[in-house]
C-alpha cells in the first residue's frame, strides 16, 4: 500500500486552494478529502460554508453531486460540488478546497490517496 496526503489552506485571500496528487503511472486507488479545520474570522453565518472535493481525474471533471442554493451554481457548473470520495484507476487526482465568503471564513483540510500496491 503507499498512501499520499497533502495539504491545503483556503485563506481569506483567496479562499480556494487546489492540489494534484500524481501517482506516477495510472494505478487503482481510493482518494477522499475531509476538512479539519475551520476559521471563521468574524460572523460565522449563513453566507459561509466549506467544501472539499476531487475536481478532475485525468484532466477529466468528476460528476456533480451537489448545485444551486446559495452557495453553488446552476447545474453543469463547475463550481458545484464534485465527487468527495472516490475508487477508481488514474493516475493525477485534483482535489479542491474552497471557503465560501472567505472574507470571514478560512478552512485547512487533507487530501488523501492510497493505492494499491
Amino acid at each position: 500500500m503507499t498512501a499520499y496526503v497533502r495539504e491545503l489552506f483556503a485563506r481569506k485571500s483567496s479562499g480556494t486552494a487546489t492540489v494534484t496528487i500524481d501517482l506516477g503511472t495510472p494505478r487503482r486507488f481510493v482518494a477522499w478529502g475531509t476538512i479539519t479545520y475551520l476559521d471563521p474570522l468574524s460572523d460565522f453565518d449563513s453566507d459561509n460554508a466549506a467544501a472539499i472535493d476531487i475536481t478532475h481525474v485525468d484532466g477529466i471533471r468528476t460528476n456533480t453531486r451537489l448545485y444551486g442554493g446559495a452557495h453553488l451554481g446552476d447545474n453543469g457548473a463547475y463550481s458545484n460540488l464534485h465527487e468527495t470520495a472516490l475508487v477508481r484507476t488514474g493516475r493525477q487526482i485534483t482535489f479542491r478546497l474552497r471557503a465560501f465568503h472567505s472574507s470571514d471564513l478560512e478552512c485547512y483540510g487533507s487530501a488523501i490517496v492510497i493505492t494499491d500496491p
